[in-house]
């Protein structure tokens, strides 16, 4: 039987802007992740419309279902708290591109279907009134076959 967490994570707050260059966008899906021993990944897709949108500013709140500000597409899936996660145990944060649905098999230079963030910002809220533990990075940096899928958020100035 696993303990009960002494801080347990209830939500993720997520602040991205996208680049503006051309070809800075994407459909594919793009995660957000927490390493640590209870690590894992949250799509950050919103419900309505599409997201990573060259030149938009996004921000994604992953809650429970129930919470009304809740944005991302299958919040049952993207719930921090289900199964819980202890906020000290947490290691790092990162942000990943996903592949949908095959990569391209032409050449890794011919139609990468790649995104360019300027900045992103991760604001992760435990139970209580402590205060978030954040994660950023600041760019431009792009993500994609030939550049790389992932990139690893620092602690932001500040955290809790």
């Amino acid at each position: 039987m696993t303990a009960a967490p002494r801080q347990p994570l209830r939500r993720i707050v997520v602040d991205v802007q996208m680049g503006s260059d051309r070809m800075a966008a994407s459909d594919d899906p793009v995660f957000l992740g927490l390493r640590g021993p209870q690590g894992r990944e949250f799509r950050l897709a919103p419900v309505k419309g599409k997201g990573w949108r060259r030149g938009e500013k996004h921000c994604f709140v992953l809650a429970g279902p129930a919470e009304p500000d809740t944005n991302v597409e299958r919040p049952e899936l993207n719930d921090p708290a289900a199964p819980p996660i202890d906020l000290a145990g947490v290691e790092g944060v990162y942000l990943r591109k996903g592949l949908d649905p095959i990569p391209n098999v032409r050449g890794h230079g011919e139609l990468d279907d790649r995104i360019q963030v300027e900045w992103i910002e991760a604001a992760l809220h435990g139970a209580g009134d402590a205060p978030p533990l954040r994660f950023a990075r600041r760019g431009p940096f792009w993500l994609g076959l030939v550049c790389g899928l992932f990139i690893q958020l620092a602690p932001a100035e500040g955290a809790g």
